[in-house]
């Protein structure tokens, strides 16, 4: 089973710190580097996605993310994602704070969290259900990601 990691950072920087070392230790963890995004909020209150492709990859992790965080950030919409874990994640997103979210199977999600424990934060973790996954596949119009 697949879970979404998100770990929250009371500041703009320190998401994107992490996720370079998450990246970093993939193969380690083994997490698909293009598998991770960071979620920024400025201090207007905008939010930025940042997500990285690598050499090879097919744009659909950025898709996938984009997709996402529309889903998190629309309280309204069913998701296929715990309502409970949207909630925390968009308390999460006040001005000037970031988070480092990843996929990962459910044995490595605790290993990817342990690894960026010396970055502080708060961690969520959310199963994402086959039926969210199913809806989230979709939103990706046909493209076909290792999710």
């Amino acid at each position: 089973m697949l879970e979404l990691i998100a770990i929250a950072f009371g500041e703009e920087t320190i998401a994107a710190q992490a996720a370079a070392e998450l990246e970093r230790r993939a193969d380690d963890l083994a997490i698909d580097p293009d598998a991770m995004g960071v979620i920024i909020c400025e201090r207007d209150g905008s939010c930025q996605l940042m997500t990285k492709r690598h050499p090879a990859a097919t744009a659909t992790w950025s898709k996938f993310w984009s997709r996402l965080l529309e889903l998190l950030m629309d309280d309204w919409r069913e998701a296929g994602i715990d309502s409970g874990f949207r909630a925390r994640v968009g308390k999460a997103l006040t001005p000037g704070t970031s988070i480092v979210m990843a996929i990962a199977d459910e044995p490595q999600a605790g290993r990817a969290i342990d690894a960026l424990s010396h970055y502080g934060g708060s961690s969520l973790t959310c199963r994402l259900s086959e039926g969210g996954m199913t809806e989230l596949r979709e939103a990706l119009d046909g493209d076909q990601a290792k999710i």
